[in-house]
């Protein structure tokens, strides 16, 4: 295990902003997924609401690991776009050992439609989180997009 890995797992504000920090770079730059992978705690899953092709919402679950290994791959060799993340809000609850946090992000495809506040899409992350064994693991990282359907309620649009 990297030292510098566990300063970024400390506190729930850094492990979050470390979650979006990892994931940016420009198309075909090798992200640290190892990093990536030592967010989570090893039974964690990212869980999304994706449209299918009926236009219907449904959950889909992937590990971690396979996230790496399929979209991880398609950010390392496939992609044509930059990818880059940024939270615009978060409120963020915790008791105990146990955090949770809500955390509205916008996505972007160049440095430049970050800098001109060009998204081209914004997700609200539900963030389960645990303190164990002397640092924090996101436990599982629930989202769904911002549609007109759904929009983003006040209280998750700035950091709390």
């Amino acid at each position: 295990m990297k030292e510098e890995y566990l300063k970024s797992v400390q506190t729930i504000d850094d492990l979050i902003t470390a979650f979006y920090a990892c994931l940016g770079g420009e198309p075909g730059e090798k992200r640290d997924w190892d990093f990536f992978k030592f967010l989570f705690h090893p039974q964690a899953y990212k869980i999304g609401y994706e449209k299918d092709i009926n236009r219907n919402f449904r959950l889909q679950w992937i590990h971690p690991n396979d996230y790496v290994e399929r979209i991880g791959y398609w950010f390392d060799n496939t992609r044509e776009t930059a990818f880059y993340e940024r939270e615009i809000g978060r409120v963020v609850e915790s008791y105990a050992n146990i955090g949770h946090a809500f955390s509205h992000c916008e996505a972007f495809h160049s440095k430049e439609d970050m800098a001109n506040n060009k998204p081209y899409k914004q997700d609200v992350k539900s963030i389960q989180l645990a303190y164990y064994q002397d640092r924090w693991w996101i436990v599982n990282m629930f989202w769904h997009g911002v549609t007109p359907e759904f929009p983003v309620p006040d209280k998750y649009k700035k950091i709390q």
